[in-house]
């Protein structure tokens, strides 16, 4: 049996990742640039739960928490 990890953020961490995403995006189009596009970092921080980020150059955003499943 094949196991898969489910991943899964939170509303508030999901709109925060957008707003961010979404402007990233915006500004790069806007300096006639293609976008980059975007990665998210999913920190598995055992009993202190589980986050998710992302690095936007010399900054660490965190976004909210994380649910992570294997299923």
């Amino acid at each position: 049996m094949s196991e898969r990890l489910q991943i899964t953020l939170t509303e508030d961490a999901t709109r925060k990742y957008l707003e961010w995403a979404g402007a990233k995006s915006e500004a790069e189009v806007n300096a006639d640039c293609e976008p980059s596009g975007c990665s998210i970092i999913i920190e598995i921080s055992g009993p202190y739960g589980c986050g998710a980020l992302a690095n936007d150059g010399d900054n660490l955003l965190e976004f909210g928490d994380a649910d992570v499943e294997l299923i």
